[in-house]
């Protein structure tokens, strides 16, 4: 099977479900390389799912979620958490 077949049989996490899930200690929202994505990335709950780009963009504009700073370069943050 290939990658992209992969990810598109993967059920993506509701906003609400993927907040849920980002409720437990230590999860947090991911954004990772894939080629399985036409933009080369894809973000997950960790360990929680994948989750779609638009909902990805409304997590982060959520007021409680907070980037974790860790992108390789300034501004490019690639986790983020629920509270501080």
């Amino acid at each position: 099977m290939s990658l992209v077949s992969n990810r598109r049989s993967q059920k993506e996490l509701s906003q609400k479900k993927a907040l849920e899930q980002m409720h437990k200690s230590g999860t947090i929202l991911a954004k990772m390389f894939t080629r399985a994505s036409p933009e080369g990335f894809a973000h997950y709950v960790i360990l929680g799912g994948l989750v779609s780009p638009a909902t990805a963009e409304k997590i982060k504009q959520h007021p409680l979620v907070r980037a974790c700073k860790d992108g390789l370069f300034p501004g490019l943050d690639q986790t983020w958490r629920l509270g501080d």
